[in-house]
C-alpha cells in the first residue's frame, strides 16, 4: 500500500511540475506562465479557469462532489465540470476538454461570462458556461467521489444554511449563474 501511495505522490509531483498555466493580470491579459503548484502556492499570481454548469430540462443543475484526492477542496461540491485552463489553452477548448474529461459529455457550451473568483486559496479569473443536457453522463472517479442533479432552490437552500460544503469559488460563479438563470 505504501509503495502504490508513494507512486502515485510522484506521479502527482510530475503533473505539478509538467502542468503550466498562463499568468494573467487582473485585465485577464497574459504576463507570464507558472506550474499549477506556483499558482497555488503564490496568492499574486492570477491564473484561468472555468466552470460549467450542466442544466437538464427539468431546470436541475448537476453538481460534483470533488475526489477526497483533489488537492484543492477535496470532498467539497462545485459546478458540474471545473477546471484550469492550461498554458496555450482558451476558455472555450478548457471547458470542452473538462466537461468531457470529468463527465464524458460532448455537447454545446453557452459562455456566460467572465467572474473574477479571488477567494483565500486561489486568484483565478472563471469563465462560466452552461451547458442543456439531458443525456448520459459518465462521471470520471479520479476526479469526482460522486454528482447529481439538484433543483437551483436546494442548492440555494443547502449553500444559506451550511448543509454541504462548497469550494468558494462556486459560491462565486454560482451567484452569477443564479443571474443567467433569472433573465431565462
Amino acid at each position: 500500500m505504501v509503495i502504490i501511495k508513494n507512486c502515485y505522490n510522484v506521479l502527482r509531483m510530475f503533473k505539478d511540475m509538467s502542468e503550466f498555466f498562463a499568468v494573467v493580470d487582473e485585465n485577464d491579459r497574459v504576463i507570464g506562465k507558472a506550474t499549477r503548484k506556483e499558482c497555488h502556492l503564490n496568492r499574486n499570481l492570477i491564473h484561468r479557469s472555468v466552470y460549467i454548469f450542466v442544466v437538464n430540462s427539468r431546470n436541475e443543475v448537476f453538481l460534483q462532489k470533488r475526489s477526497m484526492s483533489k488537492d484543492l477542496y477535496p470532498g467539497f461540491f462545485t459546478a458540474s465540470a471545473t477546471g484550469h485552463v492550461e498554458y496555450g489553452e482558451d476558455y472555450d477548448g478548457a471547458a470542452k476538454r473538462e466537461l468531457d474529461e470529468e463527465l464524458g459529455i460532448d455537447a454545446p457550451l453557452l459562455r456566460l461570462g467572465k467572474v473574477n473568483s479571488f477567494t483565500e486559496d486561489e486568484r483565478e479569473i472563471s469563465m462560466l458556461y452552461v451547458c442543456h443536457f439531458d443525456g448520459r453522463i459518465t462521471v470520471n472517479r479520479k476526479e469526482i467521489a460522486k454528482g447529481g442533479f439538484f433543483s437551483i432552490d436546494k442548492i440555494e437552500k443547502s449553500l444559506r444554511k451550511g448543509e454541504k460544503k462548497f469550494a468558494d469559488g462556486f459560491r462565486i460563479a454560482f451567484a452569477e449563474f443564479l443571474n443567467y438563470m433569472k433573465m431565462h
